[in-house]
């Protein structure tokens, strides 16, 4: 009796260490929880149907300068290293603009915007981006700020760097400016906007922030007090006092309650 007592203490304390062990390894094993999530253009902003759709206007009005495979003939490559010299860091709608505003050039081709932004779909498809259930729409949030990004790029905007964002313009303390319900401030390498950039600005939805601005007077803030207005410059992004010094704000024709 004794023998078999002492044998039932050493078998569970065996299947105790086995299963402390094994609960160990499971935990070991067990997949470690994204610490940030993909950027929007990684999650699927468009269809598969609609990417088609830019295939077949792309082969009929694009090929001859572009290439079937994208690389360029006489215009520039829409694929590779060149794709992200041009358009990485931007929001799609950058890309869409261009390619609304001035393509395809004196052939005779007529297309609507809703053609134009499935080629839009079909380069990005061409580049790894995926598809979605949802189709890209004129007009969009994911078209105004989803970002080109390469895998695993994220949108970090440091402290410093150049940025754009539309907000509403507001008296601050003193002398001071701020933007109002600011949309979160994306990367850019143009201190200042094209007319193409401006339009896309003034369909960017608003955000929450609230950003003081530097620098302000040069230009003329008064004027467009109350107004949506498009601003760039050097962020400092400290999440309780975030603060931009200017390098341009111009009103963007929208109404601040958009």
């Amino acid at each position: 009796m004794r023998t078999t007592r002492v044998r039932g203490r050493v078998v569970a304390a065996v299947a105790a260490c086995v299963a402390a062990v094994t609960c160990a390894v499971l935990g070991a094993q067990a997949p470690t929880p994204a610490t940030a999530s993909e950027p929007r253009i990684w999650q699927g902003i468009f269809t598969a149907a609609q990417a088609a759709r830019g295939k077949e206007t792309y082969t009929s009005a694009c090929l001859r300068c572009h290439a079937g495979d994208l690389a360029g003939v006489t215009a520039p490559a829409l694929t590779g290293d060149r794709f992200y010299q041009s358009w990485g860091g931007e929001p799609i709608d950058r890309l869409f603009l261009k390619i609304r505003d001035t393509m395809p050039p004196n052939f005779g081709t007529v297309l609507d915007d809703k053609a134009k932004l499935d080629v839009v779909t079909y380069i990005l498809q061409t580049n790894g981006f995926p598809a979605g259930t949802s189709e890209l729409v004129v007009g969009s949030e994911d078209l105004a700020s989803a970002q080109v990004l390469k895998k695993g790029q994220q949108a970090a905007v440091q402290n410093f760097s150049l940025v754009q964002t539309v907000g509403c313009l507001v008296k601050g303390d003193g002398d001071g400016w701020k933007l109002a319900r600011t949309a979160e401030p994306l990367s850019t390498r143009e201190d200042a906007p094209s007319a193409q950039a401006l339009q896309s600005a003034a369909s960017r939805p608003l955000g929450t922030r609230t950003i003081q601005l530097l620098s302000v007077v040069p230009f003329s803030p008064a004027s467009h007090e109350g107004q949506k207005v498009e601003a760039r410059g050097l962020i400092y992004n400290d999440p309780a006092d975030a603060k931009i010094t200017l390098t341009s704000l111009r009103p963007t024709g929208a109404a601040c309650d958009r």
